[in-house]
């Protein structure tokens, strides 16, 4: 129950939050507010006050430059840049995801948009998701394909949702029958991808997102069936899209509701409510599917600002269950922003467990300017201060061991407190900062785990000994195999080693090692790439982390650390030479390199193809060129069995991987890459489970299925396992094996 509870409140939260971002202008200057995730107000720094224009919710421009949030959007186009969508912008050289940039070539770019909405875009013969940088796999002709809505989209080969083909779709009579959410054709209908399995189209009537029927059935959005109902006496139920009734019963998620009287049912509408869970018929009240068993009726109400606490004249409830006798003289909402915090006569409540408070009477909310919504909050009563946040899965109450009442603040980062005495740092536990100097006390901004001050550094609220807070410096955190941090101050590059409770969360050991070095350069070394960091450089050098071996920072002698990047699979390149896991590959070039499959290591240069295998367990690596053609060489999807050329299509056999003679060039190409002969390029498709085809033929692996019908052939999902079949017979799916 809960937990269904949670997922609707979330998503609520998070719909009813999209835009609490704004750009404010005062005092001849510019700042960026974002009440969700920030603590206060930012200064975009550099922003012209007269010429500033916002132009969205995250990107704003002056005469000179273009923001994202708070920081300048580096190389932007100012005179040509647009918001194309809600986190997404585009001048005459990049599309920008958020911050992120893409470059664009002209002569392979388009937009597809609904009004202003960014469903799709296209680069480089790619498809990619609007709102995200996700490449989109499975769309066959990018010539021919259009977006229909936010949910489905079109080329001339297949019906798509979420980019994801709808198999045995029949394309002449398809149609949308409620935007985003369902769809039809002569003989199925769909909800999303999927069939809804038994669903009449020619009778099937769409009542809400949840709940639809045809003349024989009612189903569930993804096609369970509502058991014993009156199907022609079903409906929905206004106010929530969970209930539904017919004229003896009412559902909930299309489970019965047990004793809800059908004909005085009704949901429970507050003017302010998000979430409308609370029903009743002229007998009873329910939250959700559950009956408030001891709830009165004629004087039951919901505890109006928050989520799931309610009354009556008797008791106080959570959820379903009563919790306490009722105290009206002395109820009162403490908290309820993020979190309800409810005080009942002498106790406190939170997610509907009573907090251990000392002295309820005095007990108060200690005021929290920096956090609107915060997953720990701070109150006091005559006596203590205490943290309450979710401490060991729930939420309850901990004391602030010492802490001074009357001086007790909650700094600018949430989880950091002071009061005249000492700085208190709170996320599993709550952990007082010894030694802390609060006059030259700073939190880190980049990682909030990380303080210090003018003697110390802190993290998570202990000291690390052995470091300098003089030019303090965070580089970067690997979470590769171990869970670390490269540290630097003035005068050395340090590993913090951190090693958690699973349990808790909490602390158990940290360890703070210096890199033997002495010729990294500490002021200028910096990760590359913060999504594959295990490359870094400095002014003069490109390092290698191997986080798998030696766990030892590699100088790489002839890199170029200006145009060194850092790439997928422990590939990096300069504008000359390849590396792999830190190791130069000989006579391989970097001009035009792309890496084509992470896992098996296949990639490409302008020159060849080559697939790469490790040698031996000294991290030596032998590389093969293959007889591609590279210009074209690619997958046909990006997860793919198979890999095409402007030559054929080849079937890619992982399974004679392991035992593969490396030693023998001749043995690679002629043992993982088997052709398809006589296979239509421009019309094959992967599908599932070691099935392809084209217009003509049905291949398992490289073979073709002999007799199998092409245009009817689908793998599909049902009750009884995957279906493999055409109009003619089903298969044994046993491709792949």
């Amino acid at each position: 129950m809960k937990s269904r509870f949670s997922k609707i409140v979330i998503l609520v939260f998070l719909v009813a939050n999209l835009g609490m971002a704004e750009y404010i202008k005062k005092d001849n200057a510019v700042y960026y507010k974002d009440e969700i995730w920030q603590s206060d107000e930012k200064k975009v720094n550099d922003a012209d006050f007269k010429t500033f224009v916002e132009l969205n919710k995250i990107y704003g421009k002056d005469s000179k430059n273009v923001f994202y949030e708070d920081r300048k959007l580096e190389n932007a186009d100012v005179k040509t840049f647009q918001v194309i969508g809600e986190v997404n912008g585009k001048d005459k050289k990049y599309i920008y995801n958020y911050d992120e940039k893409m470059e664009i070539n002209p002569k392979d770019f388009k937009l597809y948009k609904n009004k202003d909405k960014l469903l799709y875009f296209r680069n480089n013969g790619k498809l990619y998701i609007g709102g995200s940088f996700l490449e989109v796999e499975y769309v066959q002709d990018l010539d021919s394909f259009e977006a229909i809505d936010e949910g489905y989209s079109k080329d001339k080969y297949n019906i798509y949702y979420a980019g994801t083909p709808i198999y045995d779709v029949d394309k002449s009579t398809f149609q949308i029958i409620m935007p985003d959410y369902y769809a039809k054709d002569k003989n199925n209908v769909y909800r999303g991808y999927d069939k809804i399995k038994d669903a009449n189209p020619d009778t099937i009537k769409i009542l809400n997102q949840v709940y639809l029927k045809d003349d024989k059935n009612v189903f569930l959005n993804f096609g369970q069936k509502i058991e014993n109902v009156d199907v022609a006496a079903f409906q929905a139920i206004e106010g929530n899209v969970a209930y539904g009734k017919d004229k003896n019963n009412v559902y909930y998620l299309g489970e019965k509701i047990k004793g809800a009287d059908a004909k005085s049912f009704e949901v429970i509408l507050e003017p302010s409510d998000l979430i409308q869970m609370y029903s009743k018929d002229k007998n009873s009240v329910f939250i959700g599917g559950l009956k408030i068993k001891e709830a009165d009726l004629k004087t039951f109400e919901r505890l109006s600002g928050t989520t799931y606490y309610s009354k009556d004249k008797n008791n106080l409830y959570y959820q379903e269950v009563k919790i306490d006798k009722i105290d009206n003289k002395n109820l009162k909402i403490l908290y309820s922003d993020g979190i309800d915090l409810v005080k009942n006569g002498n106790k406190i409540f939170s997610e509907g467990k009573k907090l251990n408070i000392k002295n309820p009477k005095t007990f108060e909310i200690i005021s929290n300017e920096y956090n609107s919504v915060p997953s720990l909050i701070y109150g006091k009563d005559d006596k203590n201060v205490y943290a309450i946040t979710r401490f060991d899965e729930v939420y309850s109450s901990k004391i602030i061991k010492n802490a001074d009442v009357n001086s007790f603040e909650i700094m600018k980062n949430n989880m950091y407190t002071k009061d005249k005495n000492n700085i208190y740092f709170t996320r599993n536990d709550v952990v007082k900062l010894e030694g802390a100097d609060k006059d030259s006390f700073v939190i880190q901004e980049n990682d909030n785990d990380f303080s210090y001050d003018k003697n110390n550094v802190y993290f998570m609220g202990k000291k690390i000994n052995g470091i300098n807070s003089n030019e303090f410096r965070i580089i970067d955190l690997n979470n590769k195999n171990e869970s670390f941090y490269f540290l630097t101050d003035n005068k050395n590059l340090y590993k913090l080693i951190t090693i958690f409770d699973e349990d808790s969360g909490k602390i158990v050991k940290t360890k703070l090692v210096t890199i033997e070095n002495s010729k990294v350069d500490t002021k200028s070394f910096e990760v590359i790439n913060k999504n594959f960091d295990t490359y870094y450089r400095d002014k003069n050098s490109v390092y290698y982390y191997d986080a798998d071996f030696g766990k030892e920072l590699k100088k790489l002698e002839a890199a170029d650390s200006n145009s060194f990047i850092s790439l997928e699979a422990d590939f990096g390149k300069d504008d000359r030479n390849v590396y792999y896991n830190g190791n130069k590959l000989e006579g391989v070039n970097s001009d035009g390199l792309e890496i084509l499959d992470e896992n098996t290591i296949i990639f490409k240069n302008k020159s060849n193809v080559y697939f790469l295998k490790a040698k031996n367990e000294e991290k030596k690596y032998k590389f093969i060129p293959l007889n591609f053609d590279s210009s074209s060489f690619k997958p046909v999807h990006k997860r793919s069995g198979y890999f095409k050329d402007k030559n054929g299509i080849y079937y890619f056999d992982y399974s004679n991987l392991e035992k593969l003679d490396t030693e023998k060039t001749e043995d690679i190409q002629n043992k993982l890459f088997f052709k398809i002969e006589g296979v239509d390029v421009p019309t094959f498709r992967e599908l599932q489970f070691g099935y392809s085809k084209d217009r003509n033929r049905v291949y398992c692996k490289n073979k073709e299925v002999k007799g199998a019908d092409a245009e009817s052939f689908v793998i599909f999902y049902a009750d009884e396992g995957v279906v493999v079949k055409d109009k003619n017979r089903t298969y044994e799916n046993n491709c792949e094996w």
